[in-house]
């Protein structure tokens, strides 16, 4: 009886962990430029799934992290949440992007502490989601503990992607590519 308990509880933990993320409602506009975009509040799913972003899972899949740089890394997550400010029409975004998703894979890092926004050519978004944080490239990707920012990703990675990443969660010195 005490093993049919264990394996009914084993069942229920298994079928009641975190479920796959959905893609929030967003539809794709047209830019000034004509292109296809995603716009305003969105997730790794909508990145996955949408039209305007086929570049995204060929991107990801390319990208290759040693398990352990995540599990350093690991002590340092606590409070730790993270805004990203990327554009699905950007160059920069769609290579940094889906390799910083294989990075906070790596952290299995919760991402119910992630915000993502993609914003229009004029780095904007319709909700303003952007106000007051000063995000003039992208992609951006700011990290906050205890509500503050402790320092950001802008644009391009000053050594590498991994080593700017690390240095930030940690709280070592980093200036981003526009310090």
């Amino acid at each position: 009886m005490k093993k049919v308990f264990i394996i009914s509880l084993s069942i229920l933990f298994v079928s009641c962990g975190t479920s796959p993320q959905k893609p929030l409602a967003t539809q794709p506009i047209k830019a000034s430029s004509g292109e296809m975009i995603l716009l305003g509040k969105i997730n790794m799913a909508n990145l996955q799934s949408s039209d305007v972003s086929s570049w995204f899972k060929e991107e990801y899949n390319k990208v290759s992290v040693d398990p352990q740089w995540g599990k350093d890394l690991q002590p340092y997550l606590k409070d730790l949440k993270i805004k990203v400010f990327m554009g699905t029409w950007c160059e920069d975004s769609q290579r940094e992007i889906p390799h910083f998703f294989k990075l906070l894979d790596a952290l299995d890092f919760d991402q119910r502490h992630l915000e993502m926004y993609a914003m229009s050519e004029e780095k904007t978004t319709p909700q303003n989601f952007e106000k007051g944080l000063e995000v003039f490239n992208v992609p951006t990707l700011i990290f906050f503990r205890n509500g503050n920012e402790i320092n950001r990703f802008v644009e391009l990675p000053a050594n590498s992607l991994e080593s700017d990443i690390a240095k930030i969660i940690k709280g070592e010195s980093y200036n981003h590519s526009y310090e």
